[in-house]
């Protein structure tokens, strides 16, 4: 007893040591990135595919280039440029015990721009990822950093802004320190209430499957059957004065019969949890629907620490017959909330026995085999324990067999291995890769063939089979009799089957730095910014695919 409690002390110490950063709750410990009024177009934490919402999206006025302010003395210490995620990103590590980091800019600052031009010419590359020392790049507070954009994965001017901590791995919720310079007096609202039977153990409405509910006047209208164990989710979002935009919930909170059974809290979190986001919704609703229901009870095995709830992790007996009377509560960060009522009628019922399959258990490695393919499952890669309905049918490129694992899709913690055996010995084995067929046509999650199999990492169970990808990515010139006189070479890059996997452009032989946008594949070349003499020259641009097929463009062109 003594020895669990000593545990429990230096756990809370632990934590209390964490989080001290979070101890200066005021407006006064950063400044505003801007010289305007500030509204958001994205909340921190809000639910995206795979992961958390990382910080806070600054509106900026609906143009680029709007300049930003760094928030608070520091320096620089890296510089990063990415296709996609990011785009262009700087990162500001602060005397203050804090790391600010500012993504999607536009443009870097003279000397940071140089750095990264540099780096970018000796590895021969678009991306790069570089760090500084802290005495290079010297910022203070409220001076200028860079300039707002629309770089990376962004689809509208915006700076994304983040919170972290000194090693830029905890993520923390940067409206700590701007609650006081937003305007927000809207509660989130909830629009439907979901109702999960326990697999084997619980009912609802007489059935084993999960129930949606609409809400209406912050109320499910009917009454709700249930028996045995059972769990909730919400669909939920919040909103802002000034803004159409919707955001995610800060606070979620269940109670049954006036006692709290689970709440959260999405203040915080770390990179390594952000695939347990996926423990948290109802992945496979999500998938199928594109609707995000948070669970208002814990998995087996998601120890997310934005969840906490009482010693049934959540989970609701209904043992009598009665009404039980279910509260949901949802507050935002200015501590405005709803509120929502709706009651559940114990009526006994004969719960039938879980559907027979393939037993998987979160705790233990799991296997699951068939004739042409192999699943392995770590321990610790499923998020509760489950039940697979494999199947097997004829594939409909005539490379393997097409299998599919049961009506849900089943998410993973990080990922399993899937081995699939190829029937067609004529194919070329380097053009293969596993596919995950979906109602839109599926996509490619990699794979490497190996002695017959075609084997790749997983982050869920859908449906699968071996595809192969034999064509070239698909280059083309946008505008090209433009291109002389704007001095900006610009390209369409669109890959159906895989991914690009890289790219390279050359003036006269020699590497010349193109960009590249992974969101809507857009390649340029501006010869002003890279001092391109007027004259004749010989580019080609080269980009290549996840499985080896290079497309090619090559052309002399005179620049007057």
């Amino acid at each position: 007893m003594m020895k669990n409690n000593k545990n429990t002390i230096i756990a809370f110490f632990a934590f209390l040591f964490t989080a001290l950063p979070l101890v200066a709750q005021n407006d006064s410990v950063f400044c505003a990135p801007f010289d305007f009024g500030l509204l958001l177009s994205g909340n921190f934490a809000e639910l995206r595919s795979n992961h958390f919402h990382s910080g806070l999206d600054f509106k900026t006025q609906g143009v680029v280039g709007k300049p930003i302010k760094c928030v608070a003395d520091g320096s620089i210490v890296r510089a990063s440029v990415q296709p996609g995620g990011y785009g262009q990103a700087l990162y500001v590590l602060h005397s203050n015990g804090y790391m600010t980091v500012y993504a999607h800019l536009d443009r870097f600052p003279a000397g940071i721009a140089k750095r990264v031009r540099d780096a970018q010419y000796e590895k021969e590359s678009f991306s790069v990822d570089i760090s500084f020392g802290p005495d290079e790049f010297r910022v203070k507070r409220g001076e200028f950093l860079a300039h707002a954009g629309n770089s990376g994965y962004s689809f509208g001017p915006h700076l994304h802004f983040e919170v972290r901590n000194q090693t830029g791995s905890e993520l923390y919720d940067p409206m700590e320190f701007y609650s006081g310079m937003l305007k927000d007096k809207r509660p989130p609202v909830a629009s439907k209430v979901a109702v999960y039977p326990y697999p084997g153990a619980g009912l609802v409405d007489s059935s084993t499957e999960s129930k949606v509910y609409p809400i209406k006047n912050n109320a499910v209208g009917d009454t709700i059957e249930a028996w045995g164990r059972i769990g909730f989710g919400i669909k939920a979002l919040d909103y802002m004065d000034g803004t159409n935009n919707k955001y995610g919930v800060f606070k979620i909170e269940l109670m049954v019969d006036g006692e709290v059974c689970f709440s959260s809290c999405a203040d915080r979190f770390s990179f390594s949890e952000n695939r347990l986001i996926n423990g948290w919704v109802d992945y496979s609703r999500y998938v199928k629907d594109g609707e995000w229901f948070q669970r208002m009870y814990i998995l087996g095995n998601n120890p997310l620490r934005m969840l906490s709830a009482n010693s049934n992790r959540g989970w609701v007996d209904i043992s009598e017959e009665r009404i039980y009377k279910v509260e949901c509560r949802l507050t935002d960060y200015h501590g405005n909330s709803n509120t929502y009522l709706f009651n559940v009628r114990g009526k006994a019922r004969d719960i039938p026995a879980r559907a027979p399959g393939h037993r998987l258990f979160w705790s233990l490695n799991n296997k699951v085999e068939c004739e042409g393919m192999h699943l392995s499952i770590p321990a610790g890669e499923l998020f509760e324990d489950a039940v697979l309905d494999v199947t097997a049918e004829e594939g409909q490129y005539g490379l393997s067999g097409r299998y599919s694992f049961g009506d849900e899709v089943l998410p993973f913690v990080k990922s399993a291995v899937l081995s699939i055996k190829v029937n067609d010995a004529s194919a070329d084995a380097s053009k293969l890769y596993i596919k995950s067929v979906t109602k839109k046509g599926g996509y490619s999650v990699g794979g490497k063939y190996v002695s017959g199999w075609v084997s790749a990492n997983i982050g869920a169970l859908g449906c699968f089979e071996v595809a192969a990808d034999t064509v070239a990515p698909r280059l083309s010139p946008v505008k090209e009799n433009t291109w002389m006189r704007s001095g900006k070479i610009l390209f369409s890059v669109s890959e159906k089957e895989t991914s690009v996997k890289s790219f390279r452009g050359t003036l006269n032989g020699k590497f010349i730095l193109f960009s590249y946008s992974s969101k809507n594949g857009r390649m340029e070349l501006d010869l002003k910014k890279e001092n391109v003499r007027r004259g004749k020259h010989m580019l080609r641009l080269e980009v290549t695919d996840a499985c080896g097929n290079v497309a090619v463009y090559e052309k002399k062109i005179d620049y007057k």
